[in-house]
């Protein structure tokens, strides 16, 4: 089964507005072609034929059945991760999803169809029809979708790192499971517990038992770790379990159990049964947009602004001895170190020369900030000051280490110096060009604020949020807001 107990309450948005728009517009359209091969009519004279007498009953009729689908395909679980789901499952949801939504339909076409044309059969036959086109059309798009995300995962790409909690038999079984399907996109980063209980999951992977109960915090402090799965029985170790509920909250790391409420319950491999204890990751399809955005926006981005990132490249060579880009590490998504790109607006080995300006940082917390650096060159004032010095990050968004909007990506040595977990938990999105932010002060905004601002962006999030801070970076960058 696949569940959710102990569903920790989020105020963050889920569900991708997108994805729910387009489903519901596809929906339409399969009831618009059922239409028209039932009837060999235009689905225009099923509007025509409407009771133009009641448009305000039409109108919220037709509301209604938006409604009505919506609510079938949310029930079906159409908008949660899918990586552990049999095809049958699948396929047992959409044809599910597709009955109610066929129910819908038929009431909502006996309501809104004039008095003549209410006959049952004739409505059966379009609802009918409707149902065999939305469940082919949902199995379609997951296909679609199923087999892309295969693909990329068997080849190393959009892999989630994880941790198993219990060395039990289960955890050789999911260990094994693991290693038998790629495709599922997971990477085992090792065991935790505090010893060995089945000697078989020592041979799985040796050396991979990472320590005890107790190491745990630690190790979602150092490691990428995007979910943990809990293979011991809840009802045994519902104390421990808790903890680790809580503590994974913090970080932004999903927890599932694939264990059981009692020792005797028998663990089957082959159809991975999880409960979902925590979970606010972005579902597939809802990553699968962000991405293509990044991509398509960050593309057409770098092709405009071509003449410019060149002549600010000469200015930077001429004005300056060093290379026109900086690159420095940042830690990005799931705690997964990236080079980030950037034009160089500081002298030549500014790192080196830290040291004798940490003494002087203007800000609270871990991170380094200072005004008038003395390391600054003249034209890197200006391009810090115009945010110019960042456009080279969108080949960091093009190649997938960042993303247009997001928390922004920090120095190591920044990162180092968190004292708090709820800090970390900007790091379970990917890391972006620009942010609240960036939109709302800068490094006039102080640290704990600041990280603040991030959470709030990460259980806010949404589609219209992003399209928000993207407007709003526009006049923060013109006005040169906190800027340094």
């Amino acid at each position: 089964m696949h569940g959710a107990i102990l569903m920790t309450p989020s105020n963050r948005k889920t569900v991708l507005e997108l994805v729910q728009i387009g489903d519901i517009g596809l929906l339409f359209f399969c009831l618009g072609i059922a239409y028209i091969l039932t009837s060999h009519r235009h689905f225009l004279d099923l509007l025509n034929s409407l009771e133009t007498r009641h448009p305000i009953q039409v109108f919220l009729a037709t509301i209604m059945l938006g409604c009505g689908w919506h609510a079938a395909l949310r029930s079906n679980r159409f908008y949660r991760s899918h990586r552990l789901e049999g095809f049958l499952k699948g396929t047992l949801d959409a044809c599910s999803a597709s009955f109610l939504c066929a129910l819908f339909s038929f009431v909502w076409l006996w309501v809104v169809a004039s008095a003549p044309k209410r006959n049952p059969a004739d409505l059966s036959i379009v609802s009918l029809l409707f149902g065999v086109l939305s469940f082919t059309a949902f199995m379609v798009t997951r296909l679609i979708s199923r087999v892309t995300m295969h693909a990329l995962r068997s080849r190393g790409h959009n892999l989630r790192h994880i941790l198993i909690v219990g060395t039990n038999r289960r955890a050789h079984g999911f260990a094994q499971d693991l290693s038998l399907h790629p495709e599922w996109g997971y990477q085992l980063q090792g065991f935790v517990d505090d010893q060995w209980w089945y000697e078989q999951t020592s041979e799985s992977k040796p050396e991979a038992l990472l320590g005890g109960f107790d190491a745990l915090p630690v190790l979602l402090r150092t490691l990428p770790v995007d979910e943990v799965i809990v293979t011991i029985p809840l009802a045994s170790f519902y104390q421990q379990i808790a903890e680790i509920v809580v503590l994974c909250r913090h970080h932004g790391i999903a927890v599932r159990s694939i264990g059981t409420f009692f020792e005797r319950t028998a663990f089957l491999t082959g159809t991975v049964g999880s409960i979902t204890l925590h979970d606010e990751s972005w579902n597939e399809r809802a990553s699968m947009i962000k991405r293509s955005t990044d991509v398509l926006i960050s593309f057409g981005l770098l092709a405009a602004l071509a003449p410019v990132l060149l002549m600010i490249s000469l200015l930077i060579k001429l004005t300056s001895k060093g290379p026109v880009l900086f690159t420095q590490t940042r830690m990005g998504y799931g705690k997964r170190p990236f080079k980030i790109l950037k034009f160089r607006t500081m002298v030549q080995d500014a790192e080196k020369l830290m040291s004798q300006v940490a003494h002087l940082n203007e800000t609270q917390g871990p991170t380094f900030k200072l005004k008038n650096d003395p390391r600054i060159t003249s034209v890197g004032k200006f391009l810090r000051k115009t945010s110019l010095d960042e456009l080279p990050q969108l080949i960091n968004v093009l190649i997938g280490d960042m993303s247009l909007v997001g928390p922004r990506p920090l120095p190591l040595r920044d990162y180092q110096g968190f004292s708090q977990d709820w800090h970390r938990r900007r790091f379970s999105v990917k890391p972006g060009i620009t942010c609240l932010w960036q939109v709302m002060g800068r490094s006039s905004i102080g640290f704990d604020e600041w990280m603040a601002l991030d959470i709030r962006y990460i259980e806010q999030w949404s589609v219209w949020l992003d399209i928000k801070i993207l407007f709003q970076t526009i006049p923060a960058v013109f006005r040169g807001s906190g800027a340094v």
